[in-house]
């Protein structure tokens, strides 16, 4: 091995440049970053998709006052894809009465205004399912079930099922 130093300043090792040779080293490291980076954007990911169960009960007042059941709502950054919503008694047998609107709202309101209202069921019980997108709900809003004049002193119940996602309005953050 000979080691020369021409009049350019360049150092010659060889057949190799010690600048081709820190150039390589430089984009290697620049490739491990982003191999690292792109690691933990996974890592941050694998909860990407978490199925949840709606679930909420309530019992009407004697005079059968609407009656409003909370099943919640995504955490910040997430968003709910509705997959499917029954409203009715505690169970598939029970008797009652009403109509229920299916809102998506960040307040709670026993009269929601129209443009909270995602869906209505005009007998109970009763089953809605949802297409992907058809029912999405966002952070700080909740699916709230409003009955309309239930039977009263009687118990209702819901169940569902919704895919919590994460938002794609806000990027996927990690650590540096």
């Amino acid at each position: 091995m000979t080691v020369a130093a021409g009049v350019s300043g360049g150092i010659e090792l060889g057949e190799f440049s010690l600048g081709a040779v820190v150039g390589l080293k430089a984009s290697m490291d620049g490739l491990a970053q982003r191999i690292s980076r792109l690691l933990r954007y996974e890592e941050a990911y694998q909860f990407g998709a978490v199925e949840v169960a709606l679930r909420g009960a309530a019992q009407s007042d004697a005079a059968g006052d609407s009656l409003v059941i909370d099943l919640g709502g995504p955490a910040y950054e997430r968003l709910w894809q509705v997959r499917r919503v029954t409203i009715g008694g505690v169970s598939w047998s029970s008797t009652v009465a009403g109509q229920a609107l299916v809102v998506v709202s960040a307040n709670r309101a026993s009269n929601p205004p129209i443009s909270d209202v995602a869906d209505q069921a005009a007998t109970l019980p009763n089953v809605g399912y949802y297409s992907t997108g058809q029912l999405i709900v966002r952070h700080p809003n909740h699916l709230y079930i409003v009955v309309l004049t239930p039977t009263a002193s009687t118990n209702y119940g819901v169940g569902g099922a919704a895919t919590d996602l994460p938002d794609s309005r806000h990027p996927i953050t990690v650590p540096d």
